[in-house]
C-alpha cells in the first residue's frame, strides 16, 4: 500500500508517544460512513453504547482538541515564546478544519490524520471502536489501513447510511437550516457524492454494507447488527 512519507512520520511519531502494545483485539472496528443527515452520528452513538466500545466523533474531537489548546494557551499566556506560536498556529488550523466541516468541504489530510492515529492507537480502542467523521477520502482510507496494520486490528467494517438527496435535504430544513443557507446544505451533499464513489470502491463489498437510512430507528439499528455478525 503507498503512504507518502508524511503519512509514515505521523504514524511514526504517534506510536513513540503513545507507548502502546500492537497485540490483535476482537472488534468490532466499524467506519461509519453516511449521507449528510442520515443519522450517522445518532447510529454511531447508539452503536458505541450497545457494545461498549469507543465513539470517535472527529468533528467533536477537533473541537475538544481547540478548546483544550486554547485553555493551554491562556495558562501560559505569561510565557509565551515560539513553542506558543506553534501552538496557536495549531489550534487556528483546527478551527479552519471545523469551519469547513460545518461548510461541507473537504478537511485536508494532515489536519485529521494524527487526531485519528492518535484515537485508534489509544488502549481504549483497542477492543473496537465506532469512527464517525473519517474517512473521508482514499487517501486517508488508506492511511487508516497503515493505522490498522500497525495495531494488528481485527477486519474494518464500513457501514454507509444512505438516503435520497431529497430527503437529505428536508431533513436539514427540519434541523434549522435556514432557507438563506439552503445552498450550504447543497454543498454538504455535492461534496459527499463527489467523495462517497472512490471511497466505496477502495473498500469494496466484501467490507461495505450499504443501509436504507429512511428506514424506522429499530430497523436501522437492526440492520447495523446484521452487518456486523
Amino acid at each position: 500500500m503507498k503512504i507518502t512519507n508524511l503519512f509514515k512520520a505521523i504514524t511514526a511519531a504517534v506510536i513513540l508517544t503513545a507507548s502502546i502494545s500492537v497485540q490483535a483485539e476482537d472488534g468490532p472496528f466499524v467506519v461509519m460512513i453516511g449521507t449528510p443527515a442520515s443519522g450517522k452520528s445518532i447510529n454511531s452513538e447508539l452503536l458505541s453504547k450497545t457494545n461498549d466500545i469507543p465513539w470517535i466523533n472527529v468533528r467533536e474531537e477537533l473541537m475538544e482538541e481547540v478548546e483544550k489548546q486554547a485553555r493551554k494557551s491562556s495558562s501560559t499566556a505569561a510565557t509565551q515564546h515560539k513553542r506558543g506560536a506553534s501552538s496557536a498556529k495549531r489550534t487556528e488550523g483546527m478551527k479552519k478544519a471545523i469551519a469547513k466541516l460545518e461548510a461541507g468541504e473537504l478537511v485536508s489530510d494532515d489536519s485529521l490524520n494524527a487526531l485519528v492515529a492518535a484515537e485508534i492507537l489509544a488502549p481504549r480502542a483497542s477492543g473496537g471502536f465506532v469512527l464517525d467523521g473519517y474517512p473521508m477520502t482514499v487517501e486517508q482510507a488508506e492511511f487508516l489501513d497503515s493505522i490498522l496494520a500497525i495495531r494488528s486490528m481485527a477486519p474494518l467494517k464500513v457501514v454507509y447510511l444512505n438516503i435520497p438527496d431529497d430527503v437529505a435535504l428536508e431533513r436539514m430544513k427540519k434541523r434549522g437550516l435556514a432557507q438563506d443557507k439552503k445552498s450550504i446544505g447543497e454543498q454538504r451533499l455535492s461534496t459527499f457524492r463527489s467523495m462517497i464513489g472512490p471511497l466505496l470502491d477502495f473498500y469494496g463489498d466484501e467490507i461495505v454494507t450499504e443501509i436504507d437510512a429512511t428506514k424506522s430507528k429499530a430497523e436501522i439499528a437492526s440492520d447495523i447488527a446484521a452487518a456486523l455478525d
